[in-house]
């Protein structure tokens, strides 16, 4: 059964998610001498492309931007975001209504319409389905049982692509 419905745009949080963490905690993540693709992030991006607005929305507080994007490029993701909000740049979190009213203004969706997909449950899934947008937690890592939770959950990213087809 698919839980989401109407969706006209997609936010994914970035690291965690699309890209691991495994790197200098103190250094962009532009910047390290590797960075890492989450198995089925690709596979994920290739089959919503073209179809709605893509996002990234991250809580990251080291990278800035211009970051962001380097690393994205740096594994191919680069033309798959028509916007990036950040932490960095906005001055609000995930957890924060400013954060997701910023979203709904550059996006030009209504939150309700917006789906949303990261490895945080509360910031990802949680905080988000509280001011409206379709929160779906990525528990790729099966850290807590599926039962145990209140929010729709995959453990693989090609599933949530294929809950958001269904419902765009």
């Amino acid at each position: 059964m698919n839980p989401l419905r109407d969706v006209r745009a997609v936010c994914f949080d970035w690291g965690g998610t699309l890209m691991s963490e495994r790197g200098p905690e103190d250094i962009p993540m532009g910047n390290w001498p590797e960075v890492e693709a989450i198995e089925g992030a690709l596979e994920c991006l290739e089959a919503l492309a073209g179809r709605l607005p893509l996002a990234i929305a991250t809580n990251a507080s080291v990278s800035r931007r211009p970051m962001i994007e380097l690393a994205l490029s740096r594994v191919g993701f680069d033309g798959y975001f028509s916007h990036v909000f950040c932490f960095t740049e906005l001055g609000f979190r995930k957890s924060q209504p400013r954060f997701w009213r910023a979203v709904e203004r550059g996006l030009g969706v209504p939150l309700e319409n917006v789906a949303m997909i990261g490895d945080s449950y509360e910031q990802d899934a949680v905080y988000p389905r509280q001011f409206g947008v379709q929160g779906v937690w990525f528990n790729h890592r099966s850290s807590v049982e599926r039962g145990d939770v209140r929010v729709p959950v995959v453990d693989e990213l090609p599933r949530f692509a294929s809950w958001v087809n269904g419902a765009a």
